[in-house]
């Protein structure tokens, strides 16, 4: 995918419009940019042989936030059954809806959220993900990828920290397993998903996410290949089949609430 499309058109292409392009007939009333989008196509190739999947050809994705589509092709030309990509913003939404119409009905795209909680009592339709559940945890779910791009504000910041909660909770896409996840998300936000103890980064989110996951940067974009252009990282994260909390999960969180919020204040005082 290269190239230019005609201004005011945002009708699919396998032509990408060119950045000065894509923000003006993107926007969708307001002055901010759209949301970021993965604009290369060889990065997209360069992350699925990355994330060395196996058999995919029996596999759902779920994509969220999937932009102009270029992770999802990737998704489709490397054999996944079939994808379900989440889109909630108009102009993107019209866009996939060409991609989907072409794809033979690999791609499905739904104008709902990863942000609502709604979206995933949705996706446990019949018709949908439904047929898919598997509680076992003893090994990781072989038929659902969970993936998409986690947008570069403190809305993708609280997101991504939510799916991290839910996956110790095995709530939201998790009541239906042990699924993987593959993010592309922002290099600050990254750095605070693994934190390591006793530095600036170490929030509660690296906390949950050490005690619930492996989890691995497998291919950076250069701020080029992302519209507009941010440092990027696919970080697959790979859910333990029990995570390492003994604590009851209100007790956990509480504690572990107040030792960030309140940091230059004793332990005693915050839990008293």
């Amino acid at each position: 995918m290269s190239g230019s499309a005609k201004q005011g058109v945002t009708k699919f292409s396998h032509s990408l419009p060119t950045l000065k392009v894509w923000s003006k007939n993107f926007r969708q009333r307001s002055q901010l940019p759209p949301r970021i989008t993965i604009a290369n196509s060889d990065l997209a190739q360069k992350g699925f042989n990355a994330l060395k999947l196996k058999n995919v050809k029996n596999m759902t994705a779920v994509e969220m936030n999937p932009g102009l589509g270029v992770w999802t092709t990737a998704l489709k030309d490397n054999g996944f059954k079939r994808t379900l990509s989440l889109e909630p913003f108009a102009p993107y939404f019209n866009w996939m809806q060409g991609l989907s119409e072409e794809s033979n009905n690999k791609v499905e795209v739904l104008k709902l959220d990863g942000y609502d909680w709604e979206t995933y009592n949705i996706l446990k339709e019949p018709q949908y993900l439904g047929s898919l559940e598997n509680k076992d945890w003893a090994n990781v779910h072989p038929n659902i990828l969970f993936t998409g791009t986690i947008p570069k504000t403190s809305k993708g910041e609280q997101l991504l920290a939510q799916l991290m909660t839910c996956l110790v909770n095995k709530m939201a896409i998790h009541t239906l397993g042990r699924i993987q996840m593959a993010f592309w998300i922002p290099d600050a936000l990254y750095h605070k998903l693994v934190g390591p103890a006793a530095t600036y980064n170490r929030c509660k989110m690296s906390v949950i996410s050490e005690a619930s996951a492996d989890i691995n940067l497998v291919c950076t974009a250069e701020s080029n290949e992302m519209y507009p252009n941010h440092l990027y990282h696919l970080v697959h994260i790979l859910p333990f089949a029990e995570n390492l909390i003994t604590a009851q999960w209100d007790v956990f969180e509480y504690v572990l609430k107040h030792l960030f919020v309140m940091q230059k204040k004793s332990l005693v005082h915050m839990i008293k």
